[in-house]
């Protein structure tokens, strides 16, 4: 028999181009906010390696789909039913279309309610039951049906599978021909300047780690006994230091490039475009210019240096995996594309995104697992593991740890000391307390903290977020003190920071709804310099962007000018510096790429005050947060001169910086 007249080939077909047509119109809608931020060009290697991988899929499901009818056909041969491949496809389709019905249904009227298997299984049984019946009755028409609907499609059909075979020279170009635009250098670092002696430099960064929530910052729970100790004894605690953002890939490009927000126009996560001349105004640039040695080891790659625009700088940066919702399905599909295409493609993780249909259908598969599979450790041995061989010093290391971002999973011991439920101690039952939380998430300034019925399961959630920073906390201990027993203490200064903090509060859950709150906004900054046996409290009001400019002091490089943050060094030396109002802000709704700023949310903080501002709403916050420090009471018509200020302060701003970005789309 010709293939074109197999089973196999009827269903391929039809499942091609359904897929296809799915992808179609997937594709107007990613573009819809790639085009933010990136160009066309850009997004058709992305449309190519989703084609590739979206057809081999569809090619499984017909294949598992055509297995099925097989094992119907042998089953139902001894009574002579004659089944032909339309019959089984139009049982498909019915089963599909009840599917869609009842997903609807549970949408709009059962969409918080969670329905036990049993029940789940009395609905699905009658429905396919009822399937079964529609397409027994129509089964004299199924061949006439489909004979029209495969006629039909047969453009279509070479049309797509052009569009297929055609996005395979493009994934190849982009992934292993076209020349990167920074080429990772692997040499030896620049000679250091004769008779200076440069700090070796280690800056840690856990991801989605609030002040707030640290017992050294004096939060009630024990969260941080080690990192306590450190800061009494030997390093400087910086109490009041601010992030520029809510999320990590514009945090991350800040403390790159010294630079805020609407200055490298850096405002997406997923697939964001590099910060403005990352590749030639930069922090481990300025530092290899002066002879350090770069490394960089990122579990996030929303961190990626790569993705940062900064890899040219970087001596090592090897590319992490394992960072992701970890040991699902998803997460592994995800590591495996982020190796390959991370670095060469952007949005090159389309098919495994959230909002992406396969992930819908078979999320239910992801492993219910219950610890981190991308523990601190893991990222600090290999750190630990280059140390051993002897690098160049001065060196100058980045380490970017993924807890404690959700999900909430420390290992034994520290699950349950902080609330000893057995509840939320897995990957599903987070993720499902979270998806209950969200039916509250609400960015009404006027919102305070989740409703009764919510707080409970909002209360567990963080007492699980506590647990994984006391879990974050011994690692980093263990950390410092493989450090001091290769005897690195005295020559190295060691930087501990945050790109964004963590929300309970506000009825707004982790660090979405571009959350400018002080648990999103306050991050830890802690600094011990090399051999330092004396610990000190900073309370100057300082920002992300500082931190840059205070590792160049540090190594004593010259702060350039382009830089927009200010060292904190001379704080530390027991001096001051003038007072100056911190800026942070959320624009991932706002296009970037030379785009000028008419969206967002912005927060100025100047002395003891606090402004938000919805700038599309038109809507202003003002805390007093020496004496609200919960942002509890909105005082902006209390104390209106403050308000009418602080506002003028960041319009201001917000206009120069449009001028700079008309300025460079004029260049």
């Amino acid at each position: 028999m010709n293939f074109r007249e197999t089973s196999y080939w009827k269903i391929f077909r039809l499942v091609f181009v359904i897929f296809s047509l799915y992808l179609l119109g997937d594709a107007f809608y990613r573009w819809d906010g790639f085009r933010y931020y990136a160009s066309f060009l850009e997004f058709i290697p992305a449309v190519a390696l989703v084609l590739i991988l979206w057809s081999m899929l569809a090619a499984v499901a017909a294949f598992l789909i055509w297995l099925a009818y097989i094992a119907v056909k042998l089953s139902l041969k001894p009574v002579k039913a004659g089944i032909v491949p339309e019959h089984f496809l139009l049982f498909i389709c019915i089963s599909i279309l009840t599917g869609m019905i009842l997903w609807v249904v549970k949408a709009l009227t059962l969409k918080y309610l969670f329905i036990l298997i049993e029940w789940k299984l009395y609905i699905i049984l009658p429905a396919a039951g009822a399937a079964i019946l529609v397409s027994w009755l129509l089964r004299n028409r199924a061949v006439q049906w489909l004979d029209i609907i495969q006629q039909r499609i047969t453009p279509l059909l070479w049309l797509f599978g052009f569009l297929a075979v055609a996005a395979l020279p493009v994934v190849t170009y982009h992934t292993w021909i076209k020349p990167q635009s920074e080429t990772l250098f692997r040499g030896k670092a620049a000679e250091t300047e004769a008779g200076v002696n440069r700090p070796n430099i280690i800056l840690v960064t856990f991801d989605s780690m609030t002040a707030r929530d640290m017992s050294v910052y004096g939060y009630g729970r024990p969260t941080t006994p080690f990192l306590s100790k450190w800061t009494a004894e030997s390093a400087y605690l910086f109490t009041d230091v601010k992030a520029e953002s809510y999320i990590t890939t514009p945090t991350t490009a800040s403390l790159m490039t010294g630079k805020r927000l609407w200055t490298h126009q850096t405002y997406q996560i997923a697939g964001s475009s590099r910060p403005v001349k990352s590749n030639t105004e930069s922090l481990p640039l300025e530092l290899k210019k002066r002879g350090y040695y770069n490394m960089a080891f990122i579990v996030n790659p929303f961190a990626s240096v790569r993705k940062l625009g900064v890899s040219g700088a970087f001596d090592i940066a090897p590319v992490e995996t394992g960072f992701s919702k970890q040991a699902t399905l998803f997460g592994k599909v995800d590591d495996l594309l982020y190796s390959v295409f991370g670095d060469r493609i952007r949005l090159y993780d389309w098919i495994v995104q959230r909002d992406f249909i396969f992930f819908k259908i078979l999320k239910n598969l992801t492993q219910n697992f219950s610890k981190t599979t991308a523990p601190p450790e893991k990222a600090f041995n290999k750190f630990l593991s280059v140390l051993d061989q002897n690098p160049p010093e001065p060196f100058f290391a980045w380490i970017h740890l993924y807890p404690p971002h959700d999900p909430y999973l420390p290992p034994e011991p520290y699950m349950g000391i902080f609330d000893s439920s057995p509840a939320l101690r897995t990957y599903k039952g987070q993720e499902e307390a979270v998806d209950r939380a969200m039916r509250y998430a609400d960015p009404d300034p006027a919102r305070h903290s989740f409703p009764p019925e919510a707080r409970k399961e909002v209360d567990i959630l963080r007492a699980r977020y506590d647990e994984f920073i006391r879990y974050c906390d011994k690692q980093f201990e263990d950390f410092v003190a493989e450090l001091a027993a290769r005897g690195k203490l005295k020559n190295t200064a060691i930087i501990l920071s945050s790109d964004h903090g963590e929300s309970f509060e506000h009825g707004l859950i982790k660090h979405g709804n571009d959350n400018l709150y002080e648990q999103i906004t306050h991050i830890p900054l802690i600094v011990r310099e090399p051999d330092q046996a004396r610990g000190g409290t900073i309370d100057t009001l300082a920002e992300q962007i500082d931190i840059p400019a205070t590792i160049l002091e540090l190594a004593g490089i010259p702060v350039p000018s382009w830089m927009e943050g200010r060292s904190l060094v001379p704080l530390m030396r027991g001096g001051t510096l003038p007072p100056r109002p911190a800026f942070s802000m959320a624009l991932e709704g706002q296009p970037s790429r030379g785009h000028r700023i008419v969206k967002g949310r912005f927060a100025v903080w100047e002395g003891d005050y606090k402004l938000i501002h919805y700038l599309q709403k038109n809507i202003s916050l003002l805390f007093n947060l020496k004496e609200d420090p919960g942002e509890l009471n909105n005082i902006f018509d209390r104390e209106p001169e403050v308000g009418k200020r602080l506002l003028k302060l960041l319009m201001k701003n917000l206009r120069e910086a449009n001028e700079r970005i008309e300025g460079q789309n004029r260049r």
